[in-house]
């Protein structure tokens, strides 16, 4: 699924906002106050954009992304007598062939 802009949000929010209250707010009192929550939501979306760039330049999201990966180097075991890559579950070797 792709990922919504907050920009968009607060764009198309003001849009609707701004529309429904020129032409007639009594009938669309609805729209108004939706487009008013699109760019409630479009603001939250750029504060916790610049909050998770924050993070990950000061490291705490790159320690999370290296546990993950020490964590999924655990699926993989390597040849004893080439050294190459193979899954837990394979017992030959699919470059050299030998027995693990």
């Amino acid at each position: 699924m792709a990922k919504i802009h907050g920009l968009v949000y607060i764009a198309v929010g003001l849009f609707v906002s701004i529309f429904s209250w020129k032409v007639n707010y009594e009938k669309f009192v609805f729209f108004f106050y939706a487009g008013l929550v699109f760019v409630f939501v479009g603001v939250m979306k750029l504060i916790f954009g610049l909050i998770k760039r924050k993070m990950s330049k000061t490291g705490e999201v790159q320690h999370i992304t290296s546990v993950q990966s020490q964590h999924q180097a655990h699926h993989y075991k390597r040849c004893h007598k080439c050294g190459n890559i193979m899954k837990m579950h394979d017992r030959f070797c699919s470059r050299c062939g030998a027995k693990v």
